[in-house]
């Protein structure tokens, strides 16, 4: 976790603060408007299951978790300071009661504070090198055998209800194999990020299956097997956002130590 920086308020300073409410506003407009305008009245579902032939419910959180654990590590890695995804979620949750369309549907927004903090509690927690950071290649390499031995058995189905996949399941084989190719790349290379956000983006799926319907866990899907499938999108969806992060904060990196150079030499 990023140290904590000095500033001019009581924790996070005034330019920290606008940091955050920026970060937050660019994310609620990522999130919700820009898809919303893009696939009006449920058309991102009808993508999703589609065209990229995947099974439901919940697959959308490919797009909508993603892009919300992207902005929660951002806004880590730019801030520093312990507290700035929760801080960002609640601007969320403000946003969305102010201007959004679920002010009354209390469990669509409290995901949003419960990723933050399962953002912050990794990033927090996990130590230098800690061994169970390893098992996470090896759950990429369980959802991504699963995933490909259902492609494999044509057992593939698109969609909430289950419609068994007649063409070729590819985008099955697309993320069982890019799960693996994730698998080596974080045993080479573990990272608290990649953690962060995989754990965040699965929950964030788990929270829509329980809360998200007519009935407390109404929204599972019926057929056991697309769990895994679901599983592995969300996952690979976190870590790929993360891998965003991590891009960022080299280029970051290298921008401060080339300012550092250049008054060196000057």
């Amino acid at each position: 976790m990023p140290e904590n920086g000095s500033g001019d308020g009581i924790y996070f300073s005034l330019k920290e603060i606008g940091l955050i409410l920026t970060l937050s506003a660019l994310a609620a407009l990522t999130g919700a408007l820009v898809p919303s305008y893009f696939f009006p009245e449920g058309l991102l579902s009808e993508y999703v299951y589609g065209m990229l032939e995947l099974p439901g419910p919940g697959a959308g959180v490919l797009v909508f978790g993603s892009i919300l654990c992207f902005w929660l590590l951002l806004g880590l890695i730019l801030v520093k300071k312990p507290g700035t995804a929760a801080a960002m979620a609640m601007v969320l949750i403000a946003i969305d009661l102010l201007f959004g369309n679920q002010a009354v549907i209390i469990q669509s927004l409290d995901v949003l504070f419960i990723v933050a903090i399962i953002i912050e509690a990794v990033c927090l927690f996990t130590a230098a090198d800690p061994s169970w950071k390893y098992l996470l290649p090896l759950v990429l390499i369980m959802l991504s055998l699963v995933t490909l031995g259902i492609a494999l058995l044509g057992l593939a189905k698109q969609g909430e209800n289950d419609i068994p996949l007649v063409q070729f399941p590819t985008v099955y084989y697309v993320f069982g194999i890019l799960g693996f190719c994730y698998a080596v790349i974080c045993y080479r290379h573990p990272g608290k990020y990649f953690v962060a956000a995989g754990l965040a983006n699965m929950y964030y799926l788990l929270h829509f299956w329980l809360f998200w319907g007519d009935g407390f866990a109404s929204r599972f899907p019926s057929d056991p097997a697309m769990l895994s499938v679901l599983f592995l999108v969300a996952l690979l969806g976190g870590i790929i956002s993360a891998s965003t992060v991590y891009g960022i904060e080299f280029l970051c990196k290298q921008y401060r130590l080339h300012g550092e150079r250049r008054q060196r030499s000057s």
